[in-house]
């Protein structure tokens, strides 16, 4: 959730830049045991819900959602090169736990899940046909392998979801990890399971990470669990892979063609890499936010590059759904940080051709 002040050349590089050839090359050969997940011999489910516990309990609440325009329609055109914004949000709920969405997915039923970085899952039902949030949502805290819910940043700074299989794979910032939760089976009472820890300087990656900034995107593709760090090495967005040894390594995949813009979500949808980059001005506190994918040919596209006048905060989620028309669809959502200057907004876009 780190806001850094590279405004100026994100503008100029990703603004400008529409399409760009090639992907960085990872700095060092790929290890040869990069762990893979198999849900036929996945064990998460009953490591997380010790003894066979039930579902944990769940706070129910309203979520107020006021629509949200992007901005003026001339804006729009400039900002959006392959995508059309559809609809826009701004949420809020009458709970102090609300907030600081940092992390997005979308279950098989059409809800999105979201990921706190105070600690807490957020699910949001959704009705996919109609495009609008309905029912109530849920809050449910995380638990650590000890079975206590996680409390402090140093603990429950999450800030990237993936779901598979009901699992939640989690990536935490500060103590930089991923960890995976049986929230399917027993919600609140699932319990951390250790799936990588990234050390002080990881492999490949060629110098230290930041506690502030991690990993802040994840992703399964094919099995192998891909981490993004906002960390910026060169300009681009290191791309790690989790190993068998419980460790993460930057030298077994492309890194992601960020040209000097923090990378802090990712998705995958087949072979394409769906990422989301923002930039902050503290001097203006305005925001720029950028969608990129990078494709099989390995050609990575800006779909977006959003900044002012547009209606923008600080975006950090991203959750890419495919349409029955080979077109996709795009959630992107806003960490508000807990602070009544900020919002969480929750904007939806569709790309404008097949994939």
């Amino acid at each position: 959730m780190n806001q850094t002040f590279l405004f100026a050349a994100s503008l100029l590089a990703l603004g400008v830049v529409g399409c760009s050839s090639g992907t960085p090359e990872a700095p060092a050969s790929p290890p040869a045991d990069l762990w893979v997940y198999d849900a036929a011999d996945s064990n998460f489910a009953d490591s997380s819900c010790a003894d066979g516990e039930p579902v944990g309990f769940a706070m129910s609440f309203i979520m107020a959602a006021e629509p949200v325009d992007l901005g003026p329609t001339e804006a729009v055109a400039r900002a959006l090169t392959g995508v059309e914004f559809v609809k826009g949000w701004a949420l809020d709920a009458p709970l102090a736990s609300f907030g600081g969405l940092s992390g997005l997915d979308i279950l098989p039923g059409g809800d999105l899940l979201a990921i706190s970085d105070a600690g807490a899952f957020v699910r949001i039902p959704f009705d996919q046909s109609a495009l609008t949030l309905q029912g109530q949502a849920t809050l449910t805290y995380l638990r650590g392998a000890d079975g206590e819910i996680l409390t402090g940043k140093s603990e429950a700074d999450a800030e990237g979801l993936h779901v598979e299989d009901g699992i939640a794979f989690v990536s935490f910032e500060r103590d930089h990890r991923v960890e995976a939760f049986a929230f399917e089976r027993c919600g609140g009472n699932a319990r951390a399971v250790r799936v990588a820890s990234l050390g002080a300087r990881p492999t490949g990656l060629g110098r230290s990470i930041s506690e502030n900034s991690g990993p802040e995107g994840l992703a399964l593709r094919d099995g192998e669990l891909l981490l993004g760090l906002e960390t910026l090495v060169g300009g681009d967005g290191p791309l790690g892979v989790a190993t068998q040894d419980s460790d993460v390594s930057f030298a077994a995949v492309p890194w992601i063609k960020a040209d000097g813009t923090p990378l802090v979500g990712l998705d995958v949808i087949g072979d394409e890499l769906y990422s989301l980059h923002r930039a902050y001005n503290p001097l203006t506190r305005q925001n720029a936010i950028g969608i990129r994918v990078r494709g099989a040919d390995g050609e990575t596209r800006t779909l977006a590059f959003m900044a002012a006048p547009l209606n923008l905060d600080n975006f950090e989620a991203i959750a890419v759904l495919p349409l029955d028309d080979q077109r996709r669809r795009i959630f992107i959502m806003s960490d508000d940080n807990f602070s009544e200057n900020q919002r969480t907004l929750l904007y939806i876009f569709e790309t404008t051709g097949p994939a």
